[in-house]
């Protein structure tokens, strides 16, 4: 009985390692968009919005109602880069 409760505290504790590193990996690409984007982000009159709390969202409605406006390729890689990441944790 104790191994059956010690292996199964350790599946536990190693499925939360396991699913902590897909969420640490989401916030360091969140950061690198919020700083990649900043002057995109001003230019679309978002400045005060954050990756998580509307950011992507106010970029994207700019983007299609400016048909003209194009995203920097620092933003571009940093939104494709959490785009690679997030599938990748699926």
């Amino acid at each position: 009985m104790k191994i059956l409760s010690l292996s199964l505290l350790t599946l536990i504790a190693l499925s939360n390692f396991a699913m902590a590193a897909p969420d640490a990996t989401i916030q360091a690409d969140n950061q690198a968009i919020n700083t990649a984007c900043s002057a995109d982000a001003q230019t679309a009159g978002c400045g005060s919005e954050v990756v998580g709390k509307g950011l992507l969202i106010c970029l994207h409605k700019y983007k299609k109602a400016n048909a003209s406006f194009k995203f920097s390729d620092s933003c571009k890689a940093a939104m494709k880069q959490r785009h690679a990441d997030k599938s990748a944790g699926k």
